[in-house]
């Protein structure tokens, strides 16, 4: 190859890999091939695309270059007559059609040509297959943050619906422990400081068994006509509705515009005709232990403050009767407050539960951190598929469980990355023989899809002493990425000078 088809090449390499994107590239590839053979066509053909060309309009049709491949020395294409061309394969490797096409009419490719032209195809090639995986692995870095967003929200979600949880445990904690009435009044008024202080009855069918607030005795009487009917009843301007659990009726929902006036549920009856409808936020919610019918926790419009909006009200209280149903008959709320703290693949704690119980533990005392990154994964999971990866994080996740102490905490972070937390800690040299051991551990063989299959833990060392949760972590990860750097399979513990690799360790 003479020198100018060396500069030709050299200078198309220099473009070419500054190119962020598959059209950026492909557009850098015509344009050179053109210039660099005086041809008046060209193109990139991409499986099914033409990302880039030149000579046959905007948005020539892949059927133009069905019939070119390598060897292929003239065509014609339309409009232009018949042209000589040339044909290159961008990767053979890849086992893709993809291919630069260059036509021009006066004269043939020379040798020397057709030699530049191929040396520009397998850049363009290599390339293309660079910047497509950068582009699949930025799609899946944008998959996995909407996922982490939305079990963001989801935990969020959850604790909010714990707070109220906590409340309704408390009551079900002093079932059989206190006489009956206090904790009938301690269900009224849970629910009552729940929203803001408005009125709220237990009702035991016709009989009012606890009330926290006045005036309640129309939403009672409302409450007994959905009841009993099954169905949306209107009393005036007292609308209910039926709530049913289990298909059982348990109570009703009643909304009230204005505070009660009626002196009994009979006033009510014989007044009801006379009130105009109004519409606004009152309810009533159900407490069954079993499914069977239950009292209605009654829940009116007087005395709601400003800032509790009427929407907010009713979830609240249709969380709250809910929510208790479920704490009377099991733990279903708390486990799925558990699922949406851990790691459902190796039932790890995820990275937000650790971080909290990091958080909690470091304010309090001495503690260290191990941050743990697994060598080799990425070749089971390309090699035995991605069935046999979470195989082995499960296994990793065993192994890790029993090489730490009772008292230790270990956390899947994501991926292949897993820590712990150490917790107490006497003295440091507490840390490296916990982390030696989790390294031994994991080094050991797994039996993964009938094959054996070796992995590595790379593992940081960090200890706490006023550091953030998230600090800490950081120092960790650090030290993980020098352990990897200098030595894969052993620990590194986290030396200040460590936070000049920020960058690259990023």
């Amino acid at each position: 190859m003479s020198g100018w088809s060396t500069l030709q090449l050299t200078e198309f390499f220099s473009a070419i890999t500054r190119a962020g994107t598959v059209s950026t590239a492909a557009r850098l590839a015509v344009q050179r091939a053109t210039e660099a053979t005086d041809a008046e066509v060209a193109a990139v053909i991409c499986g099914d695309e033409v990302p880039a060309s030149v000579g046959l309009g905007r948005a020539p049709s892949t059927s133009l270059f069905t019939s070119l491949g390598p060897g292929c020395d003239e065509t014609t294409f339309p409009g232009a007559g018949p042209m000589h061309v040339t044909v290159h394969v961008l990767d053979r490797d890849s086992g893709t059609p993809d291919r630069l096409v260059v036509a021009r009419a006066d004269e043939p490719f020379a040798a020397e040509e057709r030699q530049m032209l191929q040396g520009m195809a397998r850049v363009l090639g290599l390339a293309l297959r660079s910047l497509r995986t950068l582009e699949a692995e930025r799609r899946l870095r944008l998959a996995q943050e909407r996922e982490a967003a939305a079990r963001l929200e989801l935990v969020e979600a959850l604790e909010r619906r714990e707070r109220l949880l906590e409340t309704l445990l408390r009551v079900q904690r002093s079932a059989g422990q206190r006489p009956l009435a206090e904790v009938l009044d301690m269900i009224t008024s849970s629910a009552a400081g729940l929203l803001d202080g408005v009125t709220v009855a237990l009702v035991l069918r016709d009989a009012v068994a606890s009330v926290c607030g006045d005036h309640h005795e129309d939403l009672i009487y409302a409450a007994d006509r959905a009841a009993t009917a099954g169905a949306p009843v209107t009393c005036g301007d007292l609308e209910a509705a039926p709530v049913h659990i289990n298909g059982d009726v348990a109570g009703a929902l009643v909304i009230t515009a204005v505070s009660p006036t009626f002196a009994s549920p009979a006033a009510a009856a014989s007044s009801a005709a006379a009130l105009p409808a109004a519409v606004s936020p009152a309810g009533i919610g159900a407490v069954s232990p079993g499914g069977a019918v239950s009292p209605a926790v009654i829940v009116s419009a007087d005395g709601v403050g400003a800032e509790v909006r009427e929407a907010e009200r009713r979830d609240v209280l249709a969380a709250f009767a809910e929510q208790a149903s479920l704490a009377l008959t099991g733990a279903h709320t708390l486990a799925a407050v558990h699922e949406a703290k851990h790691d459902p693949l190796t039932r790890l704690p995820n990275r937000a539960l650790f971080l909290q119980r990091v958080e909690e533990t470091i304010t309090g005392g001495t503690a260290a951190l191990l941050y743990l990154d697994l060598d080799l994964f990425k070749q089971v999971n390309d090699t035995l598929g991605h069935a046999a990866g979470d195989e082995l994080l499960r296994a990793v996740a065993g192994r890790l469980r029993a090489a730490i102490r009772d008292t230790d905490m270990p956390a899947r972070l994501g991926g292949d990355e897993f820590a712990v937390l150490l917790d107490p800690l006497t003295y440091r040299d507490q840390a490296r023989d916990i982390a030696q051991r989790v390294i031994d551990a994991i080094a050991r063989p797994y039996d993964i899809a009938g094959r054996t299959v070796l992995t590595r833990a790379s593992v940081g060392v960090a200890y706490s002493g006023g550091r953030s949760a998230e600090r800490l972590l950081e120092e960790a990860d650090l030290a993980m990425y020098r352990a990897k750097k200098t030595r894969k399979g052993t620990y590194q513990e986290f030396e200040p000078d460590m936070r000049a690799e920020l960058p690259q360790a990023c």
